[in-house]
């Protein structure tokens, strides 16, 4: 390996002779501060002093050396190496300086998207005002695209929750940390995980161990530890258990005292109904179908991918779903008839006066029935 630690291209100064190249002793990635960490590495904010850019770089941390976590850290480099996808960040550098590996990633700026229902929870107005039910629906579409690339290049993410997803100052949604994906090849599964230690794990942190991923957010076959039967279905529960907290702004489990309850629960708990995800949680009913099976319990039950679920979605945002309910229903109605006046004004508007007149000429034939009747009977 070759071993980089210095930016490379000279700084140019203007002299009265012209132009002087000067070479400086510089690192190539400057750290400016700490973005966060993980159970094996953390993130920087860093200046590339090369191209003279913020770039985000990810080290293991210095008690994290060991063969089997390098193996890991390089796993996930590879990964995100193949992925070329808008909805995920892309590797731009790998290295080795004093202070160990490290690899550098595009820096995403915005928030997570806990922090995004964090402030919607709390009634931000800012983010009430940025982040509508609308414009949640098309974020969770993009995350259900970069998922569904993923699945196609073989690989399943395995820790999809709301602190690894990036809402830019755009809008973009780019999925972040790889660091526990699965390969699944068409002979067969090649996990590229190990069972190595880690810090404490706690409900919301991921978990490395019997069961991999983060306790909140992975499916019941993750929790009980059933790695050879995690595949895309996975990623499509923890993705509706995303959908649900976006929406809902509150998790669909109860709340528990400790990790076991929250593994027990991931495993038995029924999450709230379609309906009353719709009436108590106001989250709008086509869309609480959607998440309703996507947290089914049994893979077999849930949305078949990554890609069928994002189908889901958007026949829902087009008004194109199926009837489940009353209300589903209502909908359904009203997107057909706003699908036709968007097509065929003209036509619609000829319509709507022929049931207007016909209305009208109803009223008008009931009370010519009616009125006689009452003054016979006032004889």
């Amino acid at each position: 390996m070759v071993t980089r630690t210095g930016a490379v291209l000279p700084r140019s100064v203007a002299t009265d002779d012209g132009i002087q190249l000067v070479e400086e002793a510089r690192p190539r990635y400057a750290m400016l501060k700490r973005l966060g960490e993980g159970a094996f590495g953390e993130v920087e904010l860093c200046l590339d002093n090369d191209i003279d850019r913020h770039v985000a770089v990810k080290r293991l941390k210095p008690d994290m050396q060991d063969p089997d976590t390098v193996s890991r850290f390089a796993s996930e480099i590879q990964t995100v190496g193949q992925l070329e996808h808008p909805g995920i960040v892309p590797v731009h550098d790998v290295g080795l300086d004093e202070r160990g590996f490290f690899f550098v990633m595009k820096y995403v700026e915005g928030d997570t998207l806990e922090h995004v229902v964090a402030r919607l929870r709390a009634k931000d107005p800012v983010y009430v005002s940025r982040f509508s039910i609308d414009v949640r629906v098309e974020m969770f579409g993009q995350l259900c695209r970069a998922v569904m690339f993923a699945h196609s290049k073989g690989w399943v993410h395995r820790d999809i929750k709301p602190a690894n997803v990036m809402v830019g100052p755009f809008g973009e949604v780019v999925l972040m940390d790889w660091g526990l994906a699965k390969q699944v090849g068409p002979n067969g599964r090649r996990d590229i995980i190990g069972s190595g230690g880690g810090p404490a794990p706690s409900a919301y942190g991921t978990m490395i161990g019997h069961a991999i991923g983060t306790p909140a957010y992975m499916s019941p076959e993750q929790a009980r530890g059933e790695h050879d039967k995690t595949d895309a279905r996975s990623d499509v529960y923890s993705l509706c258990a995303v959908f649900y907290v976006l929406l809902g702004l509150q998790h669909y489990l109860k709340p528990k005292r400790n990790l076991d309850e929250i593994l027990e629960a991931v495993k038995t708990e029924r999450p709230m109904g379609a309906i009353a995800m719709h009436h108590k949680l106001e989250i709008p009913p086509e869309f609480a179908w959607i998440i309703s099976r996507g947290l089914e319990k049994d893979p077999d039950r849930r949305h078949s991918s990554a890609a069928a679920l994002a189908q889901r979605v958007q026949a829902a945002i087009e008004g194109r779903g199926p009837v489940q309910c009353p209300c589903t229903g209502m909908k359904r109605v009203g997107g057909t008839w706003s699908r036709f006046i968007d097509r065929q004004p003209n036509l619609a508007i000829v319509l709507a006066g022929l049931l207007t007149v016909s209305a009208v000429f109803g009223v008008v034939s009931a009370v010519y029935e009616v009125v006689p009747a009452v003054l016979l009977i006032a004889r």
